[in-house]
């Protein structure tokens, strides 16, 4: 299967100048939910889609708990999330105080494993 992909338009305005170029879009061929994958997952192992579900669920609480007390959660063979933080600057370190931290999203970094199917991408182009 191929990743579809269309063609648009994009001004840059962050030059001197506006050039407008055209540019590659993704287009998704839908989103496929927690029990989907249940389903799928369970087809190729001896758990039942609801045992799979299950264990997703507990995943998903845990994942949580462990993010937010610091820590980085790795998924062997598809990466690495971990919380990115931001503050104001300030001049004297003493003024960086927790409530003047804030988390501003969770971050992912793919693993080598998940990163080595970027070049068996095949592309379909869509009018």
């Amino acid at each position: 299967m191929s990743q579809k992909y269309c063609v648009r338009k994009k001004t840059n305005v962050s030059v001197d100048k506006e050039k407008a170029l055209f540019y590659a879009v993704p287009i998704t061929s839908g989103i496929i939910n927690t029990k989907n994958l249940a389903s799928i997952i369970s087809d190729r192992c001896t758990a039942t889609p609801s045992d799979v579900l299950l264990v997703l669920d507990a995943l998903s609480t845990v994942m949580k708990d462990q993010l937010l007390q610091g820590k980085k959660v790795h998924f062997n063979d598809i990466g690495l999330f971990s919380l990115s933080l931001s503050s104001p600057g300030f001049e004297n370190p003493k003024d960086c105080t927790p409530k003047k931290v804030t988390a501003k999203r969770i971050c992912f970094l793919a693993d080598k494993e998940l990163k080595n199917l970027l070049p068996k991408v095949e592309f379909e182009r869509v009018e």
